[in-house]
C-alpha cells in the first residue's frame, strides 16, 4: 500500500477523532508547508546529473509534457461539463496536475478556491502513484523515461518521488516534467479559465 495514502488518511482520522480544528493544523503544520520550495529546488539534482540523457531527448520531453498538460486541462473541462459542475468549482480544479505551491497561487489568480485546488493536488499525486504501476503493466510500459514523465506531469511531486524510487533516470525525467508542466500550466491555465467562464 502506498505510504503516502496511508498517512493522509491518518492524520484525517486523527484530526477527526481529536477534533482539532482546522485553523489550529493549518498553522501548525505550517514550518512543513514552508519547507515544500526548497524540497522542490532539491529535485533539480537528478535533473542536473542526467543532463546529458535530458537533451538528448528532449523532444520527447517537450511532446510529452505538452500532451499531459492539454490531456489534462481537456479532462477537467470535460469532467465539468458532463458533472455539471459550478464555475468556482471548475477554475478550483483546473490546477490539480501541478505542484501544490504553483497550483495555490495559480488558482488563486483565476478566483478558484484554495482549498478545493490542495484536495485535487493531493488526490491527482496519490491517485497517479497508487494506479500507476498497474497501468503501466497494463500498457507493457518499461522505459524510465516515459515512466518518469508521466508520473512527473500527471502526479507531481508524489510522481517525483515515487519515480526517483525506481532510478536517479526516472526521478529526474518527472522532476523536468514536473517543472516544465508547472511553468507552462501559469500561461495555460488563466487561458483554460477564460473558457470557463
Amino acid at each position: 500500500m502506498n505510504p503516502l495514502l496511508i498517512g493522509t488518511i491518518l492524520v484525517m482520522v486523527l484530526i477527526l477523532v481529536l477534533d482539532v480544528e482546522v485553523a489550529v493544523f493549518q498553522k501548525s503544520a505550517q514550518v512543513l508547508s514552508d519547507l515544500l520550495t526548497p524540497a522542490t529546488i532539491c529535485l533539480a539534482v537528478p535533473v542536473y546529473r542526467q543532463f546529458k540523457i535530458l537533451r538528448e531527448n528532449s523532444w520527447v520531453v517537450l511532446i510529452s509534457c505538452l500532451a499531459g498538460m492539454i490531456s489534462g486541462l481537456v479532462t477537467i473541462i470535460g469532467l465539468a461539463l458532463i458533472l455539471q459542475m459550478s464555475e468556482i468549482t471548475t477554475l478550483s480544479t483546473l490546477a490539480r496536475s501541478i505542484t501544490m505551491a504553483i497550483a495555490l497561487d495559480t488558482t488563486e489568480l483565476i478566483g478558484g478556491v484554495a482549498g478545493i485546488i490542495v484536495a485535487g493536488v493531493i488526490f491527482a499525486g496519490i491517485f497517479g502513484t497508487v494506479v500507476s504501476g498497474l497501468i503501466f503493466r497494463i500498457f507493457r510500459i518499461e522505459e524510465p523515461i516515459a515512466k518518469g514523465l508521466a508520473l512527473g506531469a500527471a502526479s507531481h511531486a508524489m510522481g517525483t518521488a515515487e519515480s526517483l524510487k525506481a532510478s536517479e533516470l526516472q526521478g529526474a525525467m518527472s522532476s523536468l516534467a514536473m517543472v516544465i508542466s508547472g511553468v507552462v500550466m501559469v500561461g495555460l491555465i488563466p487561458l483554460a479559465a477564460l473558457f470557463v467562464q
